[in-house]
């Protein structure tokens, strides 16, 4: 379980060095691969970095209270309410799209 933990933390670490790109300055060579590697998550729109950006705080909330609580509920409850903001804007977008 701790390897789990400890694997989607670093994807939200890294989606999270992804979608701020312009405010996590480490270089433009760090940019371009950041572009190369993950093109489609680097050029999301900013409703869509607000919403994952919510899932990741969300989720490093759990995995803290989980830490320091030790009961697995927390990340479990952290893990399904990390979905519902990028699935929101996700459908919100369809909806537009379909409709426009």
């Amino acid at each position: 379980m701790d390897y789990l933990i400890l694997i989607l933390l670093a994807a939200c670490l890294l989606i999270m060095l992804v979608i701020h790109q312009d405010i996590i300055q480490f270089g433009e060579g760090y940019n371009r691969t950041m572009g190369q590697l993950l093109p489609r998550l680097a050029s999301v729109g900013q409703p869509m970095k607000n919403a994952l950006t919510l899932s990741c705080v969300i989720f490093f909330g759990g995995a803290i209270a989980r830490t320091f609580t030790e009961d697995d509920r927390w990340l479990w409850n952290a893990l399904i309410f990390s979905v519902i903001p990028p699935l929101v804007q996700f459908l919100r977008r369809k909806r537009t799209k379909t409709s426009g």
